[in-house]
């Protein structure tokens, strides 16, 4: 898998310390966590299966906020696992559930990871409009300044590569 931009860069030995310290708890919360450090530490066959229970748990507590968090870390799994146009059917259905229920930080992750999915499919313009879209939704939910010019950085960077790239 090819990296981009807006792939954040982990700190392994932090992660696998966090992971080692949860070790089998079953929480909702632990088993999320879980599947995120899982897959920062590029485990991601267990990490798959980790996000599908963490799905479940949500899915059976009947919290649709908390389901939908589920289903875009499932999405993030599958995204590094190359499964891309999975990953942004689940995304695309993310964002438009939390756009609709008016979940404004989820709704920011959502549109992120949209963004990083299609710059790993090359649809660049796709993704700086998608950018472009989160820099108004955090300018709008009062984002510190910081957040602003690194999304102005990613938006920067795709479209140097816009430029760069054949389509």
């Amino acid at each position: 898998m090819t990296s981009n931009s807006l792939h954040d860069t982990p700190d392994l030995r932090t992660a696998q310390a966090r992971l080692d310290e949860l070790g089998t708890a079953r929480s909702t919360a632990a088993v999320a966590e879980r599947a995120d450090l899982l897959r920062v530490l590029g485990r991601l066959d267990e990490a798959l299966a980790t996000a599908e229970e963490s799905y479940r748990l949500a899915f059976f507590t009947g919290d649709r906020e908390d389901v939908t968090a589920a289903r875009l870390r499932r999405a993030r799994v599958l995204q590094d696992k190359g499964s891309l146009d999975r990953a942004l059917n689940e995304v695309k259905a993310c964002s438009l559930a939390a756009h609709t229920e008016a979940w404004g930080e989820l709704e920011a992750s959502a549109l992120y990871q949209l963004a990083s999915v299609l710059v790993d499919l090359r649809r660049l313009e796709e993704a700086r409009s998608t950018i472009s879209e989160l820099v108004k939704l955090r300018a709008s939910q009062g984002a510190p300044p910081e957040q602003l010019t690194a999304l102005d950085e990613a938006l920067e960077t795709i479209m140097r590569r816009m430029l760069t790239e054949p389509t």
